[in-house]
This record gives C-alpha cells, structure tokens and sequence, in this order.
C-alpha cells in the first residue's frame, strides 16, 4: 500500500480551487511514496479530468449515477479507485462534500479519519498531519502509520499546485454503480445568499489590526482599499471585539488569503495572522513599530502612524 490519492472535486462543470490545494500537498507525500493520482468521478467530466491531468495523474471513473455527488456513488467508485491504486493517504478538501464523504469511506473501509487538516509533512520516515482542535487555538500533530488508508480532509486555502512539463496519463476505471446503495437522492444546488464579502476570493485585502486604536477608525482603512479597489480584512483582535465579522479575519483562526496585493494596517505580525496571508503577492506593512515582525514577511515596509498615512495617500489618489 504505496501513494497518495486526490478526489477531485467539481460542481457543474467546474472544478474546486482545493483540488489543486490538495495535489501539492500530496506531491510533498509523494515524494517518498508511490507517487500522486488524483480520481476524477462523475458522468462528462473528460473536460475536467484533462484540467487535473495537467497537474497529476489521473484515474476517471464514468457512470451515469455519478453526474452529480452522492456518498454511495462517490465510496462505490472509490473502491474501485483503491483496488488499482492502493493508496496510502486519500486527500479530499474539507468542504461540505468531502465532510460528508470522508467518514463515509472511513467507515465502510475501516480505515482511520483525520479533518480538518490544515498541513502535512515528512520528517524520516514518518509522514505527518496537523490539524486544528479546541475552536482552532492548538494544531495537533497526527502520525500517519496504519495499515488502512488514511482518510484526510484538507482545510482550503493553501498554495495551489504548478501545472507539469506536460500532461499526466489519463486511466479510465470500469465501475456500474448500483442505485440501490446511492445513500442519497440529488434534488438541487441552493446557492445561499451572500452575507458578506469573500476576502479569500479577492486580489486585493487591506487588513486593520490592533493599530488604528478605535473603531471609528476602520472608516479610514474601509476608504483606502475602496481608492485601491480593494476588500477590508482583519486581524483577530478586531474581530474579537466585534469591530468586523469573523467572516473577514485573516490567520490561523480564520481566513487564509492569497492576494495579488496585502497591505497591513497597524498589525503586529504574530505568527497566527501571518500564516494566513504570507503567500500573497506582495504585502505591503504600516506600524509605528519598527522592531513589528510583520515587517519580517512584508515586501515594503513603511514606519508610520496608519492614522496619518493612509488619508495621505487617499487625498495623492483622488488627486491622481
């Protein structure tokens, strides 16, 4: 029982941004496995499949009772999927498909369970998983040693993989799904409304923490990314004393952004918000205090009073 399995996830034709997520992590595992597959399962879907195989391996799976998710379906095809690969990890995104689908498999192939896994890892010999515990404020360290696959989901927000040199073979899997045992009947997709924005989704976050003093404040942080065009997000701080929803703030405990551009407002850079916005492109920091460590992961760094700052620069950009 050798290599790491991906189950690509995709909803009316169009594939999760996890998926990627998860195949570099599973290139990590990989390396001292058996290799990366990712299984691409539905009815159609040759299109998408191609899309994955520009970054791994590819196992499809067809079948009319796969069109759209179901766990019966998915854990059918799926065993399938393991009699060809024998993987020793199986990574699936932590989402409402795959919380939904990962106890399902663990328990029909009494195989062990680790959610809401937020990294993995190798040290030696042993492959390693992280995942958060008691309302996110310890990471707990998992060994990945059993005889059985390992069932991980993956909390999004990762790196995405690269594409490769050229596309990965394509491997069709036979399955006949039986009706009876599809565990559920698909009715719809609900898109819910919006209640706020999706700071994970935008090139541009311009987070407040702890520096702008007092609440009133963020109308000054809330002008300055409205001139550069872009979302307002949080350090925990804020959100904690309700200044903002929990929906904007970024770090450990909440979001992970990759923006094309992050410019931290009057934030002191404690490892838990920088692990959620380090990736972006290019991250611009603003604190009055020089020794801050978010000037440590920030490209430009500018010593300064935000209060005074940022309406200066909004006054050059209207006058731009």
């Amino acid at each position: 029982m050798e290599g790491v399995l991906v189950v690509a996830e995709h909803r009316e034709g169009r594939l999760s941004p996890a998926t990627f997520e998860l195949i570099a992590l599973g290139r990590a595992l990989a390396v001292r496995t058996d290799g990366l597959r990712a299984a691409v399962l539905g009815s159609g879907v040759e299109r998408i499949a191609s899309h994955v195989a520009e970054h791994a391996e590819v196992v499809l799976v067809q079948d009319p009772l796969l069109r759209e998710y179901t766990p019966g379906g998915y854990a059918q095809a799926l065993a399938v999927v393991r009699r060809s690969v024998d993987p020793k990890v199986v990574l699936l995104p932590h989402s409402s498909q795959g919380f939904d689908l990962a106890p399902a498999l663990a328990a029909e192939w009494e195989s062990p369970i680790v959610t809401n896994v937020v990294g993995l890892s190798i040290e030696g010999d042993q492959a390693l998983a992280y995942r958060k515990i008691l309302n996110d404020k310890l990471v707990a360290e998992v060994e990945l040693s059993s005889e059985k696959p390992f069932i991980i989901t993956v909390r999004p927000g990762g790196k995405a993989s690269d594409p490769l040199p050229s596309p990965a073979p394509i491997t069709n899997a036979s399955v006949s799904i039986d009706a009876s045992k599809l565990g559920a009947r698909f009715v719809r997709y609900e898109k819910p409304q919006v209640q706020d924005i999706d700071i994970a989704s935008a090139d541009i976050v311009v987070s407040a923490g702890r520096g702008i003093k007092e609440k009133k404040n963020l109308a000054l942080v809330e002008e300055f990314a409205r001139a550069i065009g872009g979302v307002v997000g949080a350090s925990r701080p804020l959100t904690d004393m309700e200044w903002l929803p929990k929906t904007r703030q970024v770090g450990q405990s909440g979001k992970t952004v990759r923006p094309k551009l992050y410019v931290a407002c009057g934030i002191s850079g404690a490892m838990q918000h920088v692990s959620g916005m380090k990736d972006a492109g290019t991250i611009i920091a603003i604190n009055t205090d020089p020794t801050a460590p978010i000037f440590e992961v920030a490209h430009y760094g500018f010593t300064a009073n935000v209060l005074e700052l940022l309406p200066a620069v909004v006054k050059e950009l209207k006058g731009a």
